[in-house]
């Protein structure tokens, strides 16, 4: 079983990534929303309470907030920069609705968090933990509805572990930055879910409808390619970026 490893999240270096989609909501997150929407988990009148798991500064719990205005929003992270700076945002908002907290996906607080939420949501976070056997676990037994992911997975019996290392330059033997990217078996997760109560079990692959640029650097930033068909794809360094959303429920 996998170990947490935290120090690719407890640093502030992703500042801009968060800041950034509380101006403008990125399209997977759009896209995400609009998915539950036309599989009817949530909508415009729901009043359901749901936690966010990995919200950096809770912008998508933002984005949330102004389509499902009467939920109720609780995040968690790990960056203890991010849940200060989070709360204040929402705080100079007046919105009270939306809180975050100090939390590690591989050690919930099961007495206060089990059988309190209608749904889970989780954005970009899975691929990149070490692992998603001990996260699921812990949140499988909150014991919520449903449980929604983005991130980057597989429709085959394949699991690939994936660890990047990012350097400043050529001659530096230490990486700036170390973070995983795994992509999941899609049948070896529903099998996973089942095994846990949540027999029924969706997923669509996030399919971008924008241009994103090429960036000029060579480390880590998601751009588009245009295949001959019009389909575009998405690319992170030397990855392809396998997005899927997913959902679990009993």
């Amino acid at each position: 079983m996998t170990k947490q490893r935290t120090e690719e999240w407890t640093k502030s270096y992703n500042d801009d990534y968060f800041n950034r989609q509380f101006k403008t909501p990125y399209r997977s997150t759009v896209k995400f929303c609009e998915w539950l929407e036309k599989i009817k988990i949530i909508d415009s009148e729901s009043n359901q309470k749901i936690l966010d798991i990995g919200t950096g500064k809770g912008s998508n719990l933002y984005y949330m907030k102004k389509l499902y205005p009467n939920c109720e929003y609780l995040g968690l992270d790990i960056n203890n920069d991010f849940v200060e700076e989070g709360n204040l945002f929402f705080k100079n908002e007046k919105i009270d609705s939306c809180k975050l907290e100090f939390g590690d996906i591989y050690k919930l607080d099961r007495e206060k968090l089990a059988n309190k939420y209608d749904g889970i949501i989780s954005y970009q976070t899975l691929s990149w933990l070490p692992g998603y056997e001990k996260p699921l676990e812990e949140l499988t037994k909150l014991n919520s509805n449903w449980l929604a992911f983005s991130s980057l997975f597989y429709d085959g019996l394949v699991d690939c572990k994936i660890e990047l290392s990012e350097f400043e330059n050529e001659s530096t033997d230490t990486p700036s930055n170390k973070t995983f990217y795994n992509i999941y078996s899609l049948p070896k997760i529903k099998h996973f879910f089942a095994e846990r109560g949540y027999t029924k079990f969706q997923f669509i692959p996030f399919e971008i409808d924008i241009e994103l640029a090429k960036p000029e650097h060579s480390h880590m930033q998601t751009y588009t390619e245009e295949l001959k068909n019009g389909t575009k794809i998405q690319r992170s360094g030397p990855l392809l970026m396998s997005w899927y959303f997913i959902i679990a429920q009993k």
